[in-house]
């Protein structure tokens, strides 16, 4: 057994409830949490050093491998050239024998543009090459790899290199489905890491290719006891069949709806501002998603929709709300991102009994006067982006994600953002914030009788930060200390 004291434990379970000591047994369980250090014999005593301990944070949506995998690849994030871009192309080892860029972002780079195909190929002229834009929702590719991808229809003739759309999905598929397991193990192992050091315990891992192909779901779920994190699988399909054979408990994730606000494909109840003729893309019918909701409600299967604009949410919804109707489950089906929402619609959530699954970093990127949502969709709509506050005063299930490779997997840097979101009436509290990436994200996922909160009977998973995020004014600039997973220091 093993006694962990110098420490302030906040358990989440109330706001203000904390401990001066925790006792861990030998299968990784708290047996005891303490007041004061107790004087006890046979066990091992680990000093924490006057830390801050939480739960173990929790990461409610990812794309884990793409973040690893792109880890391993050329990050263009601080790029203001397309000179520069070409240059970190030129230093990125092959992974699998393809070359992986992300964090494009054109309208950062002096050329305002994306690199063309004809560019890649003189760089790379026989390896494949993908290069994602910041939201994921388009690319480009080299020419060696149009040739390589089995295209449902022919590519334009007048094709540059540049996707978005279906085309995009494709791409992106195609370069990740052909990886060997080698590669796909690499990319997890990667993603753990930078997990462990953004603070997390346990991870949602997104894995498929949002249709009916799991790719390598097999392949992780076989492996899990060799990640020092917990994956949460999502079979990203619409397949439920194949879901069901594969021993999943939920189905989706970032299976789409629709697509960005910064894409001009989030689905949209009224035109673009910059673009006014378009109301952005909304990806099946209902008929299709009443289709796949209905077969994985009837089945048991958390549902997860990756739904952005309000058009798109209110597609998905009126589904929850009709199969919730006709039979009624607690099975907490997911709306992913739901950026732009009335009070109307969050009743409607509520009444549902859905949750919600939000990124606030999203909020710190692109809100705020003169932001790619005020550009977008004016000012208006953009106070009803990321209604956090709104959502968690309605008792809707609330929890907190990255989106990781599109925003950092970082839950410290997340709950600086939930508690300083652009719109004041949005704010959560820091306990609020703290909940929706411990407390809340072990419901999501069904898992809050095994941690979540630190408490007799759970396993103690603790994340153990340096300074105090109930006491602090700078957030976003606590360290993490040490991670521990049933009771064993992972970090």
């Amino acid at each position: 057994m093993k006694l962990l004291y110098n420490a302030k434990f906040y358990s989440i379970r109330k706001e203000g409830e904390y401990f001066v000591a925790l006792l861990s047994d030998d299968n990784g369980l708290i047996k005891e949490i303490y007041q004061q250090k107790p004087n006890l014999k046979n066990v091992e005593e680990i000093d924490l050093n006057g830390a801050f301990v939480y739960p173990g944070f929790i990461d409610t949506h990812t794309h884990s491998f793409e973040g690893g995998l792109y880890s391993l690849g050329a990050n263009l994030e601080q790029a203001q050239s397309l000179q520069e871009v070409f240059e970190l192309l030129r230093e990125t080892k092959p992974i699998s024998g393809k070359i992986f860029a992300f964090h494009f972002e054109e309208n950062n780079i002096i050329e305002k543009r994306f690199p063309t195909a004809k560019e890649l190929d003189h760089i790379f002229p026989d390896v494949p090459v993908i290069l994602r834009r910041v939201d994921g929702h388009s690319c480009v590719i080299n020419s060696v790899a149009a040739k390589s991808i089995p295209w449902k229809q022919a590519l334009l003739q007048a094709f540059d290199g540049h996707l978005s759309g279906r085309w995009n999905g494709s791409a992106s598929n195609w370069f990740h489905k052909n990886m060997d397991d080698e590669g796909i193990l690499q990319a997890y192992h990667k993603a753990a890491e930078i997990a462990l050091h953004g603070g997390h315990t346990a991870v949602h891992a997104m894995i498929g290719d949002s249709f009916s192909d799991p790719k390598h779901y097999k392949l992780i779920h076989d492996n899990l006891s060799q990640f020092p994190v917990e994956f949460i699988l999502y079979p990203q399909i619409t397949n439920v069949e194949i879901a069901l054979d594969l021993g999943a408990k939920r189905i989706g994730g970032c299976t789409l709806a629709d697509g960005s606000i910064g894409s001009h494909t989030a689905a949209l109840a009224e035109p673009y501002l910059d673009d006014p003729e378009n109301y952005g893309i909304l990806y099946r019918s209902n008929e299709a998603w009443e289709k796949h909701i209905r077969n994985a409600h009837a089945h048991d299967l958390q549902v997860a929709v990756h739904c952005i604009g309000d058009a798109a949410i209110w597609q998905i919804l009126e589904i929850y709300e009709k199969v919730q109707r006709e039979n009624p489950k607690d099975l907490r089906h997911e709306i992913i991102h739901c950026e732009l929402t009335s009070n109307d619609v969050l009743d409607r959530i509520a009444a549902a009994n859905c949750s919600t699954v939000m990124q606030p970093m999203f909020d710190r990127l692109w809100a705020g006067s003169g932001g790619l949502y005020e550009t977008r969709l004016g000012k208006e709509r953009t106070n009803r982006t990321n209604r956090l506050a709104s959502i968690y005063n309605r008792n809707i299930l609330l929890t907190g994600g990255s989106d990781w490779y599109i925003t950092e997997i970082n839950a410290i840097k997340g709950i600086d953002a939930a508690v300083q979101i652009h719109n004041e009436k949005e704010r959560l509290t820091p306990f609020q914030a703290v909940e929706i990436y411990t407390k809340n994200a072990a419901r999501l996922s069904f898992d809050d009788d095994r941690f979540g909160t630190i408490e007799v009977g759970k396993e103690a998973n603790l994340t153990c930060l340096k300074n105090d995020i109930f006491a602090s004014d700078k957030i976003a600039e606590i360290e993490v200390e040490s991670i521990f997973r049933k009771g064993e220091k992972i970090y």
